[in-house]
């Protein structure tokens, strides 16, 4: 397994940056279950301060990404194959009960909101078929998938925002699977192969939105449980 994801960091270091490439690090296996590891060690082989990896592993432990076992003491978490399956429900569970929830809550104004941005990744998605069509399955469209993502992940946070309790948002970040980074990584990796089941996926934002639409909280419920519920499980098997 490459360690390059432990390289040196560039120019710009940023607790975030750090952050990023911890998470991408534990991914990857450059750092792997039930090691341990220390902030001077860390920041040495990112080739930083100890200040940006201490914020890093802060929000890494309250992930439960990265553990305590001592006063100073940290350890890569070792989540096993069973444990991994309950944080993805649990994810599911908040993200279906969010739906629910903004269904029930959401403004006018919200839903406008909403709508127009569905609007705008349509006509980007359009964008993106009209040109393979017209060059073929060889022309390089990974700038604007990735827009597209960005605008679902956007859409994904409206709904979240909807319900406008920052108690049950809280609770959902923390029981996320992946970061919007990771999500997008693993998502243009294998989205080249499993494009007919991203396909599927896409047209079921408009169907929830058309749930919120229609103040049917149950509707909206079941569309984000089986939507989260196929995403989270085709990330984790890729």
């Amino acid at each position: 397994m490459s360690n390059d994801a432990l390289g040196p960091m560039e120019t710009m270091s940023l607790a975030d940056q750090a952050y990023r490439r911890l998470r991408d690090a534990i991914r990857e296996g450059a750092l792997w279950p039930g090691e341990k590891i220390t902030e001077r060690d860390l920041a040495s082989r990112l080739g930083v301060s100890p200040t940006p990896i201490r914020e890093a592993l802060r929000q890494l432990v309250h992930e439960g990404v990265v553990e305590r076992v001592g006063s100073r003491a940290l350890r890569i978490a070792d989540h096993s194959s069973a444990a991994r399956a309950e944080i993805v429900e649990a994810e599911v569970r908040l993200s279906g009960l969010m739906a629910r929830l903004a269904a029930r809550n959401a403004t006018a104004e919200q839903l406008t909101g909403l709508v127009s941005l569905l609007t705008q990744t349509d006509q980007m998605v359009a964008g993106i078929e009209e040109a393979v069509a017209e060059q073929g399955q060889e022309v390089d469209v990974a700038d604007q998938v990735q827009a597209v993502f960005h605008k679902l992940r956007l859409f994904h946070h409206q709904v979240e925002a909807c319900v406008g309790n920052p108690v049950l948002a809280g609770l959902l970040d923390q029981a996320r699977a992946f970061s919007d980074e990771e999500r997008l990584d693993l998502t243009m990796k294998i989205a080249p192969e499993r494009a007919e089941a991203f396909r599927v996926r896409y047209h079921e934002h408009r169907e929830l939105l058309d749930a919120l639409l229609e103040r049917d909280e149950d509707r909206a419920e079941e569309l984000a449980v089986r939507h989260h519920r196929a995403a989270l499980v085709q990330l984790s098997s890729g």
